[in-house]
């Protein structure tokens, strides 16, 4: 429980109104299983239901979560994705060896950090990013981004199916449709289970990929194939640089532009799926795993391979794929299909996830993660087949401006202004003690965002270019902070929370919603006056389409008649 400090030894009691008093008082007054599931199981309790519920619209209970060991797994098949290797590769190419492992170790520094704290406080609070974002863009406003990122994790998907269906394309003789549609149906059976599925398929495949990286490794020292072996390499391989390109700060940035968005912070939002499971207890575990194995992996390991590929060709196969099929014939052929499995059920995961918090939102509907699987592969269909592709390398610029600016906005308010104003630590999710919009946060992420994708077009020079994810990231980062300075602090307060959060400890642990009827733990429920002064649950109340958000405008009521006890 946080200290509450008295107003007569506070001294921001002086520069703070009353009603902002009384809000921070009752927020402090929360106790921590007030809002979080802190019960402590040791095993797993859940039958088929929690088999597929992926808790994309409310926390994951004590109940469903498992070892930080687990977690990882889950989370391995990024690990393991042919894009690290690749990026290497083609941005090697470009800007040489040595421009592109400066750019891979500036990643890690920031994903390293960044992921440590997303990890620790995804599982501490068992919520996502998505649910997180809905504190630091306001309940709706959230959504905008959920939009991108549903579209995201489509791209991602349709990059590797696309390889997966020129693959499959080349050995049967079937056209590019026909592969893709056959891509994209055999990820229905493997998507429809939710996390233990995917742990459980991660786990088992990762020793089929670490064989099969030990075989490439070992093929090249043997130079089975002239083509790709260690005749080719000099001595320091890793600064293998095919065009000459010279060490400049522009390249350095230039490629680091590319990976800290799409490769890096993304990491940042996509390791709460996975670590949100994870028990309580071991939340500093998750944390060093993620950051610690994880990210060394996905930012030096994995990249330092695409390097050496590309050297052991004489620098002229950037492409892993195409390198390891002709060390390994049809066997590296399906190493390849394997990464490129582990990594499409996680896009799949993350893009599902997406779309059924959108539509919670936008149409109100509540409808279960397993229900968009099929849309979400017919979208992945369309781009494949589609010449969208083409324009690989402008769409990952301006993913990479949005992915930076998302997690550089979070960390800014979680850091910078939640400190200042001395509000909890943790990210309130429930649609009865949000406002709509947090302009903080959306004002903070839009605007260096359309400047960045300004900068990055390449209408003002390629230094322009590549400055645009660092300076537009440390903007989004500083911007909360500079916003809230320039507001009155009950103002900054209510863009984080229209009233105060209710405790719900009169209800029973497992408490049964009256609109809903089923049991959820009692810290999802809201109290809710449209029904009566009721606890209704968290989904319930987001499906509400009839209420007007009636808790909020009493609230506002009390305060424009009576502004000395606003917020009582």
């Amino acid at each position: 429980m946080t200290e509450i400090i008295p107003a007569s030894r506070n001294p921001l009691s002086f520069s703070r109104g009353n009603s902002v008093m009384k809000l921070l008082s009752k927020l402090q007054a929360l106790e921590e299983d007030d809002v979080l599931d802190t019960r402590h199981f040791s095993h797993r309790e859940g039958g088929h239901g929690a088999e597929t519920e992926d808790y994309s619209l409310r926390r994951v209970p004590a109940s469903w979560r498992w070892s930080a060991w687990q977690a990882l797994w889950s989370f391995s098949g990024l690990n393991t994705a042919m894009v690290f290797p690749l990026m290497a590769g083609l941005l090697a190419t470009f800007y040489g060896g040595t421009a592109t492992l400066i750019a891979f170790l500036m990643t890690l520094a920031y994903t390293w950090l960044g992921v440590f704290y997303f990890a620790r406080k995804a599982a501490n609070e068992g919520a996502m990013e998505i649910l997180m974002s809905k504190q630091s863009f306001g309940f709706v406003g959230a959504s905008y981004q959920l939009i991108v990122y549903g579209l995201l994790a489509s791209v991602y998907f349709a990059l590797e199916g696309h390889v997966m269906a020129s693959s499959l394309s080349e050995l049967t003789g079937w056209s590019t449709a026909v592969s893709a549609a056959i891509v994209c149906i055999a990820f229905i059976p493997l998507s429809v289970y939710g996390m233990k599925f995917l742990a459980l398929f991660q786990g088992a495949t990762i020793w089929l990929y670490l064989v099969g990286i030990l075989l490439v490794l070992y093929c090249i020292m043997s130079n089975v194939n002239p083509e790709v072996a260690a005749t080719n390499l000099d001595a320091a391989w890793w600064t293998v640089n095919p065009s000459g390109a010279p060490l400049t700060w522009v390249n350095i940035l230039s490629a680091f532009g590319v990976i800290s968005g799409v490769l890096g912070a993304i990491m940042l939002l996509l390791c709460t799926e996975q670590a949100r499971f994870s028990r309580r207890a071991e939340r500093n575990k998750a944390a060093l795993l993620f950051s610690g194995l994880g990210m060394t992996v996905c930012m030096i390991i994995t990249p330092l391979l695409g390097l050496y590929l590309l050297a052991a060709s004489g620098g002229k196969i950037p492409d892993p794929g195409v390198s390891i099929t002709k060390l390994l014939g049809g066997f590296g052929l399906a190493l390849i299909f394997l990464t490129q499995l582990r990594i499409n059920v996680i896009n799949v995961y993350f893009g599902t996830n997406a779309l059924e918090n959108f539509s919670a939102v936008a149409l109100k509907a509540n409808w279960r993660r397993v229900t968009y699987i099929l849309p979400f592969l017919v979208i992945c269909y369309l781009l494949i087949v589609s010449p969208w592709l083409q324009y690989f390398s402008a769409i990952m610029t301006m993913l990479s401006v949005f992915l930076v600016n998302w997690a550089n906005v979070m960390l800014g308010e979680f850091w910078l202004v939640r400190r200042r104003m001395r509000m909890p630590a943790w990210s309130e999710f429930r649609r009865a003690y949000l406002p709509a919009y947090n302009r903080i946060g959306l004002t903070s992420m839009w605007i260096p965002t359309a400047i960045g994708v300004l900068m990055a077009s390449g209408h003002f020079g390629t230094e322009t270019v590549a400055l645009a994810v660092p300076v537009t990231g440390l903007l989004a980062f500083f911007l909360p902070l500079l916003m809230s300075l320039c507001m009155s602090d009950e103002s900054v307060l209510r863009q984080y929370f229209a009233r105060a959060p209710v405790s719900t400890k009169q209800l029973e642990i497992m408490h049964i919603c009256p609109i809903e009827r089923t049991a959820h733990h009692r810290t999802d429920f809201v109290l809710c006056p449209y029904h009566n002064d009721q606890f209704i649950s968290s989904t319930a109340c987001a499906a509400e389409k009839e209420c007007g958000a009636r808790c909020q405008g009493l609230e506002q009521d009390k305060t424009a008649a009576s502004p000395g006890q606003a917020w009582a």
